[in-house]
């Protein structure tokens, strides 16, 4: 990670799972374990039809793909029930995340976030880390209506922040979300996740940086 890289930015807008917390595991199973719950068999390939979805769009996805009888909120709904207590309690900060957000607030950037996450979950679990303050614009894409391959959410939360989209980087872990950064005008650093390990040499060929962990200093 080239540290210079951030002096050009007037704000920074962070992705949540898999880039500030240790939450992609827990998200890469929420749905497979709910249609087992309901003695649905699920496609093998599920987690890839649905990783670049909102909640909203993964609701709708079961629903057309396994016929199940309840409306995206009712599942939306029994997802989140399924998740909330563990960003209340466990879902940890990734390495060097804390010590990041403090280290660019205090060279007077703005930070924002924007998270296919949900309210309850992304509120509790910023608070436990002590680090939910420094965010002054928090966006969720089921907002937007549009995932993260479109620039809806990211221009929604620089408008949020009052910084104009090219005075924007953004960290993200996600591979797909890289035509979204691009198309709202801005900075790209690729975080490493697990989940997403075999993509990683590509996605960091497309951004403007690339941080195999937020566990670095900055000069």
């Amino acid at each position: 990670m080239t540290t210079a890289l951030l002096t050009q930015y007037k704000a920074a807008i962070f992705d949540l799972d898999g880039t500030l917390v240790d939450s992609m595991g827990l998200w890469d199973r929420v749905c497979r374990d709910w249609l087992d719950y309901r003695d649905i068999r699920a496609d093998d390939a599920l987690e890839r039809e649905i990783a670049a979805m909102t909640l909203t769009q993964s609701a709708e996805y079961v629903i057309r793909r396994y016929g199940v009888p309840l409306s995206p909120a009712e599942i939306q709904g029994e997802w989140e029930d399924m998740v909330l207590r563990r960003y209340r309690y466990e879902v940890p900060l990734k390495e060097g995340a804390a010590e990041l957000v403090k280290a660019l607030a205090a060279r007077g950037m703005k930070l924002g976030i924007a998270t296919s996450c949900f309210p309850a979950a992304c509120e509790a679990v910023l608070a436990r880390h002590g680090i939910r303050d420094y965010f002054s614009a928090i966006l969720y894409t089921d907002e937007s209506m549009r995932d993260k391959t479109f620039p809806d959410v990211y221009r929604a939360c620089a408008e949020r922040l009052g910084v104009d989209p090219k005075d924007c980087v953004v960290f993200e872990d996600f591979p797909a979300a890289v035509s979204g950064v691009r198309a709202a005008g801005m900075g790209l650093v690729a975080v490493y996740d697990d989940s997403f390990a075999s993509q990683w040499e590509t996605f960091k060929g497309q951004a403007d940086a690339a941080a195999a962990s937020l566990n670095f200093t900055l000069s």
